[in-house]
């Protein structure tokens, strides 16, 4: 198959389908001979002593002689009017032809600096639309292929650029085409494709989980970060949501519960807000500024056996590894005598150090394959020693590894040195909104979640304070700054850990940088200190 560059994996690749872009690049890939190249997604900057140029090209096709072709693919419809070819975005009209132009004449200025001496050629893809005008405006007819051409496409390609003859001239445009052009895949396109990608991936322990039968019906699913808990989750409660039978969910972590609940049927919820509840209909009257409020709650709701009405058919208990297990006893008794129990937990995800509940007669089933992280991120946490056991890698993004921002251990470089890790993830063309600055401190202790702007962009925080119903309140904000403790159960596309400071890499580090490692699908950074990479360093190097 021809080469592609920047390369994508397989497993990304089949999901793209939805854009026609890609279209046109599978279809190119598939049918090109291997004499040719293709680079594609391709942003350029060209920088010159009175000229900064930049540009865009879709696609360009190199031959075995390193000729080239520029290919610019406009999906949808196009106005053709006097014989031009425009394209509208939102309230801008563009040029098509200009635009093709000014690719072209870009170009043949960089490889010409280069003293690459090559062809170059351009063309216009149209998947979606059929030209009837037989002259337009600044490009011949036969460098536009419309709808009806496209299924030929690469019969077409091939006229305007034949194979050639094999040239060293070529590995040179190569080259040049790899480091001196910033090659980069669109981020935004590549972050909705591994989302397709994970979940369809991750499914595995939603398909075949609910097959295994066992008398008792109670199986403990010990799986890490990213092995598709949730998905197997709500696998469960849409069964038994369909069979019209009862559910209940109970997590931990207020956030999974709160996205649980807009997801799925039954009641999804926390063993502390059942516990608010219960403590309510008892007629005791709810103070959320008193510290020992949910101390309180949490022993009179042990201390109730649940009302008929209460009890379910099937009972599910999410981060099963921080709750303590008289609460999982407790809980217990909510289940029907014939209800089925699963118990969803990740000793390598326990944060709070509770131990480890004992249950008799259940089925254990044990995953260790991640779904969610990139590959360089997994073999980061397997080189450091964050789980008992190695994680598997699954996902199809390669990724690369941590980025590591060393702060001088002062509140000025801290900030300082997230803020950079910020920048850097927005140059690589990640939106702010699908990044998510996490601190490995507490709320208390945390400089990084007083802050009210970061980066230039404000901040979206929990603020402490809650609801006279018990609901969180939070600030306004387009940057999400968080706890790794809160977040659980949560990713985003960009992890920014920040705070990251320790003198030994014990058990509840390990989890700290686990948990916050593992919620990102794209890329992970590190904010630390120069002691705690040191040690880190010194983890992968015993490795």
């Amino acid at each position: 198959m021809v080469a592609l560059l920047p390369d994508l994996s397989e497993q990304v690749k089949k999901t793209i389908g939805y854009r026609r872009e890609l279209d046109v690049l599978e279809l190119l890939q598939r049918a090109l001979p291997d004499e040719y190249c293709i680079f594609h997604n391709i942003e350029w900057q060209s920088l010159q002593k009175e000229k900064d140029s930049h540009g865009e090209v879709d696609f360009i096709v190199m031959n075995q002689a390193g000729d080239l072709l520029l290919i610019e693919v406009k999906a949808g419809a196009v106005n053709i009017i006097n014989g031009k070819i425009t394209k509208d975005y939102k309230q801008n009209r563009r040029d098509v032809v200009v635009q093709i132009h000014t690719q072209y004449g870009a170009m043949r200025q960089l490889l010409s600096k280069e003293n690459l001496n090559v062809h170059v050629q351009t063309c216009l893809v149209l998947p979606d639309f059929r030209v009837t005008e037989s002259a337009i405006v600044g490009l011949p007819r036969e460098r536009i292929f419309d709808s009806v051409d496209f299924p030929n496409l690469p019969a077409r390609i091939i006229k305007l650029l034949p194979p050639g003859t094999k040239d060293k001239n070529a590995s040179n445009v190569k080259a040049f085409l790899s480091n001196h052009l910033d090659l980069v895949p669109d981020v935004a396109t590549i972050q909705g494709q591994l989302l397709q990608t994970i979940r369809g991936l991750s499914d595995g322990l939603a398909t075949w989980v609910p097959r295994i039968k066992a008398p008792t019906q109670r199986y403990r699913i010990q799986a890490t970060a990213g092995s598709g808990k949730t998905q197997l989750a709500l696998s469960l409660l849409n069964e038994v949501a369909g069979s019209g039978l009862r559910s209940l969910y109970v997590c931990f972590n207020r956030p999974l519960a709160e996205h649980m609940c807009r997801i799925a049927p039954g009641q999804c919820t926390t063993f502390h807000t059942m516990c608010i509840d219960r403590y309510r209909q008892g007629g005791q009257i709810i103070d959320f500024r008193d510290v020992d409020i949910f101390s309180k709650a949490t022993q009179h709701f042990l201390n109730c056996a649940p009302l008929d009405q209460e009890l379910v058919d099937l009972l599910i208990l999410d981060e099963a590894q921080d709750l303590q297990p008289e609460w999982i006893n407790h809980l217990l008794n909510f289940l029907r005598p014939d209800g089925r129990l699963y118990l969803l937990e990740d000793a390598d995800q326990c944060l709070y150090a509770r131990k480890s509940c004992e249950l008799s007669e259940t089925v254990s089933i044990e995953c260790m394959d991640n779904f969610r992280s990139p590959q360089m991120i997994c073999q980061a946490i397997n080189a450091f020693g964050l789980t008992s056991k190695s994680i598997k890698s699954k996902s199809p993004w390669h990724g690369d590894i941590p980025q590591f921002y060393i702060y001088d251990g002062g509140e000025h470089d801290l900030i300082k040195k997230t803020e950079g890790a910020i920048q850097d993830c927005l140059k690589q063309g990640i939106d702010v909104t699908d990044i998510a600055v996490l601190t490995v401190k507490g709320m208390q202790q945390s400089k990084v979640l007083r802050q009210e702007n970061l980066a230039s962009y404000s901040t979206k925080r929990f603020t402490g304070d809650f609801s006279e119903d018990g609901q969180a309140k939070w600030s306004k904000g387009l940057l999400l700054l968080e706890s790794v403790f809160r977040f659980k159960g949560q990713s985003a596309a960009a992890i920014i850990l920040t705070e990251v400071d320790f003198a030994e890499l014990s058990k509840a580090e390990r989890a700290k940088l686990f948990v916050g490692m593992t919620r990102g699908t794209l890329s992970v950074s590190i904010v630390l200190t120069q002691r705690a990479s040191d040690l880190l360093v010194q983890e992968m190097c015993a490795h």
